[in-house]
């Protein structure tokens, strides 16, 4: 089991009431469409890169499916089925992925299989890409709710 991996975002009460009074003033739904779930996919492109340069990259592959083409960011409100998961919060409001292609190949990469030792890409690409997330994520932030503060002054 690989050792435990945290990351820790403060400051963000200020944040909260922003959100609840736009939310109050232009329904709920706004804030997260227009505001969150843009900020999370713009946080997580640094580790989509990272992940593409990690990924594995079968030169031999006459396909022209490779693992690393299939790389992609996605940006969501949560549904029932990612609250069932221990990662996702019931009261997180959104949640952002790096998402490779679901198959054996991608499956035996990260994880290993009874042939081949695990090669992970996907978390090694998350875990040195933290930091720049998090301060992706609050310059997106920071700049969205200015403009938001701005057009009510």
């Amino acid at each position: 089991m690989p050792d435990a991996f945290t990351v820790k975002a403060v400051g963000f009460k200020e944040l909260e009431d922003v959100l609840v009074q736009m939310g109050e003033e232009l329904g709920y739904d706004k804030p997260a469409d227009k505001v969150l779930i843009p900020a999370a996919r713009s946080a997580m492109e640094p580790v989509l890169a990272r992940a593409r340069m990690l990924a594995p990259y079968d030169e031999s592959n006459t396909s022209g499916v490779h693992m690393r083409d299939t790389l992609r960011v996605t940006a969501r409100r949560p549904n029932a089925r990612d609250k069932r998961s221990q990662y996702v919060e019931q009261n997180d409001a959104v949640i952002a992925t790096v998402t490779v292609r679901t198959d054996k190949r991608a499956i035996s990469q990260e994880f290993g299989n009874a042939q081949h030792d695990a090669q992970p890409f996907l978390r090694p690409a998350l875990e040195s890409q933290a930091d720049n997330v998090v301060n992706r994520l609050g310059t997106f932030l920071t700049y969205k709710l200015s403009q938001y503060k701005s057009k009510k002054v």
